[in-house]
C-alpha cells in the first residue's frame, strides 16, 4: 500500500486530517510532532526551511514514504491567488538557491522563503520569478523528497492575498515556533479549506465532519501539552539519518 509523508509547518495547518491518526514521539528532534495511519504519516516542527527539513527527515524514518507533500498556507503573489483558494503548483522555487523543483500540479509557480513576506516584498518576488504564491517551507521538502528518489507534491491554501496588508509576523516566530497572537490573525478556516482540497486531489478518506475548535480549545489539542506527555514509550521512534 502507497504511504504518503505529509508535512506542514504548525498543528493548525492539519488537525482535520490527524484526528484519527496515531500520534508518536521523535525523540532526535522535539521539535517534530508526528502522527501515522496505514496510509500516511504527517509531521509538522515550524515554520521555515529547517524545520521543514526536520519534519520530512522525521517522517521518512518512520518506513518506506513513496512520496512527500507540502501542505498548510500560503501567500498570493497575485490578483487570482484569492485568500481561501486551495492550490497545487506546477513548480517550487527556493529564492535562497534559485533550485526549481516539480510539484506535480498545473496551479503556477511557488516561491520558498526564509521570512514572512509583505507587500512589497511580494510584489518583488512575482517579478523576479514570475511567481504566483509564497511560503517559507515547500522547497526544503521537495529538496528532501530529492535527495531521497521520492515524488514530490505541494497542495497550499492561501491565507493572504497579493496586496493584504498584515502585521510584521517576522516579529511572533521564535525559532519557527508562531506566537498565539499570530495565529489569532491567520484565516480560521485556511485548515479546513486545504485539508478538503489535499483529500479531495489524493483521494483519502474523509474524517467525520465536526465543527472545528476555538484557537484556544486546538492549541490545547496539540502536542506538547499534557495528553501527550503520558504516550506509550513503545511508540517512540528510532532515530534513522
Amino acid at each position: 500500500m502507497a504511504r504518503v509523508g505529509i508535512i506542514a509547518a504548525m498543528f493548525r495547518e492539519v488537525h482535520p486530517l490527524v484526528r484519527n491518526m496515531e500520534p508518536l514521539k521523535f525523540l532526535p528532534d522535539r521539535r517534530v510532532q508526528l502522527y501515522q495511519s496505514k496510509n500516511a504519516v504527517i509531521a509538522y516542527a515550524g515554520m521555515g526551511h529547517e524545520p521543514a527539513a526536520a519534519a520530512a527527515h522525521a517522517a521518512l524514518s518512520t518506513g518506506e514514504i513513496d512520496a512527500l507533500v507540502s501542505v498548510g498556507w500560503a501567500g498570493g503573489l497575485n490578483p487570482s491567488a484569492v485568500a481561501g483558494k486551495v492550490v497545487h503548483p506546477m513548480t517550487v522555487i527556493d529564492s535562497f538557491s534559485g533550485k526549481r523543483y516539480s510539484a506535480g500540479g498545473e496551479g503556477g509557480t511557488l516561491v520558498t522563503v526564509q521570512l514572512v513576506a509583505g507587500v512589497e516584498e511580494k510584489r518583488r518576488l512575482g517579478e523576479q520569478y514570475q511567481g504566483d504564491y509564497v511560503d517559507m517551507e515547500a522547497a526544503a521538502v521537495a529538496q528532501c523528497a530529492a535527495e531521497a528518489g521520492i515524488p514530490f507534491h505541494c497542495f497550499k491554501a492561501i491565507s493572504d492575498a497579493h496586496d493584504a496588508r498584515l502585521p510584521d509576523m517576522n516579529r511572533f516566530n521564535r525559532n519557527g515556533q508562531i506566537q498565539r497572537l499570530a495565529v489569532h490573525c491567520s484565516h480560521r478556516g485556511s485548515s479546513r479549506t486545504v485539508a478538503r482540497g489535499f483529500r479531495h486531489e489524493q483521494g483519502v478518506p474523509r474524517f467525520p465532519r465536526r465543527a472545528l475548535p476555538s484557537p484556544g480549545a486546538v492549541d490545547r489539542r496539540a502536542p506538547g501539552h499534557s495528553q501527550d506527555r503520558n504516550l506509550d514509550q513503545s511508540k517512540t521512534l528510532p532515530f534513522v539519518s
